[in-house]
């Protein structure tokens, strides 16, 4: 094959087509991306439990399903989590929250404080 400075254009293209390409697939990617936060929606925050077994998190953006996983970020509430105390999250409402639980109904100190990721899956 020739092309129009007299070279030779390697099989399967110039490089000019292989740059072409690779910034179709970031744009198709990108895409990807947005359907895939978009299919699966996710909340996000923190709090901080009360000193009682039971402590309401409202949090409008779960659905019914939703996962709610707990992540404790001080010394307190890795404490908790390591002990017959261990918190739990018991009920998700729609549109409302989730409510988490002491395992053991014994209150926690109150100082305790989590950050929640909560996942809604696709049904």
């Amino acid at each position: 094959m020739s092309d129009t400075s007299g070279g030779t254009t390697p099989i399967g293209g110039s490089l000019q087509d292989l740059v072409t390409s690779i910034k179709s697939g970031v744009v198709y990617l990108g895409k990807l991306v947005q359907i895939w936060t978009a299919v699966l929606p996710r909340a996000t925050g923190l709090f901080t439990m009360t000193a009682t077994a039971t402590h309401a998190v409202a949090e409008p953006r779960v659905q019914a399903n939703s996962i709610v996983q707990l992540i404790p970020t001080n010394a307190a509430a890795g404490t908790l989590q390591g002990s017959a105390k261990f918190l739990f999250v018991s009920t998700v409402s729609a549109g409302v929250g989730f409510t988490v639980v002491t395992s053991s109904a014994a209150n926690a100190a109150g100082t305790e404080v989590f950050t929640y990721v909560a996942t809604s899956p696709v049904v």
